[in-house]
């Protein structure tokens, strides 16, 4: 049965990587294309700060696409162990996951706030709510922290 086992986790390993690999290759075509566009607009007559915000919209998302295959790549294969992970450190791996989250909202919000306030107002409810969301996600974090160190501290 442990072979079985052993042969599963390095299947699965394979499987991570590969995945991580593709998502940070991704990452840096969409940070390439997005370098390429602001080339193209400096160097033509097309340049604009609402174009640059785009494109630095697409550069934060391909930062948070790469910080979320760094963590599946050091979370499954590199720190992986054979025994259960204790609640803290579910816990601790959960919040770094949710941080990398909240951070990208939290970006993508900004970005589309200033956007949106330079063209049309009237539009500005959508970044609202993407920061909105982005502010009760890390409250909700805060609130999971702390009741999961509560258990913690009873048992």
């Amino acid at each position: 049965m442990a072979l079985k086992t052993d042969s599963l986790h390095r299947y699965t390993n394979i499987g991570y990587i590969i995945g991580c690999s593709i998502l940070f290759l991704i990452a840096l075509l969409i940070i390439g294309s997005s370098i390429w566009t602001i080339f193209q607009d400096l160097i033509g007559s097309s340049f604009s700060v609402y174009s640059v915000l785009d494109e630095v919209g697409l550069i934060v998302f391909a930062m948070a696409v790469i910080d979320v295959g760094k963590y599946l790549l050091m979370e499954e294969v590199i720190m992986r162990t054979r025994e259960q992970k204790s609640p803290k450190q579910m816990r601790h791996t959960l919040t770094k996951l949710a941080v990398i989250i909240a951070t990208a909202l939290s970006l993508e919000g900004l970005v589309l706030t200033i956007e949106i306030a330079k063209s049309d107002i009237r539009n500005i409810l959508y970044p609202v709510a993407v920061l909105l969301t982005a502010t009760f996600f890390i409250v909700g974090l805060g609130i999971y922290q702390k009741l999961n160190s509560s258990a913690e501290k009873e048992t």
